[in-house]
């Protein structure tokens, strides 16, 4: 069943909830990413995440709207055609750089598919579109991140 069919068979409550899960799947993944970086600067990076992903999920929970009005970001899609590590417990910043970026790209078109789905509604239209800027807002910061620490030349 695609997401789609999926969603058309829920009510409103069961799409929070899904979304909730969402968002509590990236501050349970940034969690153990934030866990088990070597360094400090990589620490620092998920815990921003999942204070990011946890102000997502109180939205969630408040169907706060007014939270998200911003402009979305270039999609860098440094991290789109790498192969995705497997999460263990030995990742380097390297790895977890790409599954968050990959996480957070997944929920993007979780969120699109969402707007997209209700794009009668204006108000859910626009919390979801906004919502999914603000996951491309996330791979965004975690790209620029990766291409600083992972990509430079010389």
């Amino acid at each position: 069943m695609s997401l789609n069919e999926q969603i058309s068979s829920m009510n409103m409550d069961e799409i929070l909830e899904m979304c909730i899960d969402q968002e509590q799947q990236a501050i349970d993944l940034y969690t153990l990413a934030r866990n088990q970086a070597k360094d400090v600067s990589g620490r620092q990076k998920f815990q921003e995440l999942i204070d990011m992903e946890t102000v997502h999920k109180v939205s969630l929970q408040k169907f706060d709207l007014e939270a998200y009005i911003e402009l979305p970001p270039a999609d860098l899609k440094v991290t789109d055609y790498l192969m995705e590590p497997i999460l263990n417990d030995n990742l380097t910043t390297q790895e977890i750089l790409i599954i968050a970026a990959k996480s957070e790209s997944k929920a993007a078109k979780m969120y699109q598919d969402l707007a997209d789905h209700f794009s009668a509604d204006k108000k859910l239209n626009t919390f979801f579109q906004m919502m999914a800027d603000e996951e491309l807002r996330h791979k965004h910061d975690l790209e620029t991140e990766y291409e600083k620490e992972f990509l430079q030349e010389g």
